[in-house]
């Protein structure tokens, strides 16, 4: 194990909601765990992917943090496609940390829990949750105010310089 995934390992402490979420496109599955892998959700929680849907995921996770005493949570998914982006907007206005973790390291984990290699809403928020505690997540970042602005500016520079060549490709 190398310093970095110790680091990460730190940071999972007795007081820490492990959230594990399958994001999709129109409705996401979150599970929640304490950091000895213990279920504290009673089911999956389905919650949709708009601002009430959000919302709800809020409400749920603080109800479980009060139950649970817990004082801080750790909310984790795949970063498949682009709708995983507005959840992170949404967490990060709320001062909640959001980790991600490799879509085939989760593909790969999930045969370890029931020797089945196929992918199911019910498994991957678990799935995901166990990755989390074994500090196997990487921490995103999204930047904010000019920053945001500097990195929007660069992608539209290229969109725009690649537009200017193939117009200068087909004069020629």
């Amino acid at each position: 194990m190398n310093l970095t995934q110790n680091n990460r390992l730190k940071q999972v402490t007795s007081d820490t909601l492990i959230v594990g979420v399958d994001v999709g496109s129109q409705t996401h599955f979150c599970r929640a765990f304490d950091w000895r892998g213990f279920e504290l959700s009673r089911r999956v929680f389905k919650f949709s992917n708009t601002g009430m849907g959000f919302l709800t995921f809020l409400r749920w996770t603080e109800e479980l943090m009060n139950r649970t005493e817990m004082k801080k949570v750790i909310v984790g998914c795949e970063p498949t496609g682009c709708y995983w982006l507005t959840f992170q907007k949404f967490l990060q206005d709320h001062d909640i940390q959001l980790v991600t973790v490799n879509p085939f390291t989760v593909n790969r984990s999930m045969e370890l829990d029931d020797n089945s290699p196929e992918k199911s809403d019910l498994k991957d928020p678990k799935t995901i949750a166990h990755l989390i505690k074994d500090g196997r997540y990487s921490t995103s970042y999204l930047p904010r105010g000019v920053y945001a602005e500097i990195r929007e500016a660069s992608v539209c520079r290229d969109q725009i310089m690649k537009q200017h060549i193939r117009g200068l490709s087909t004069v020629n």
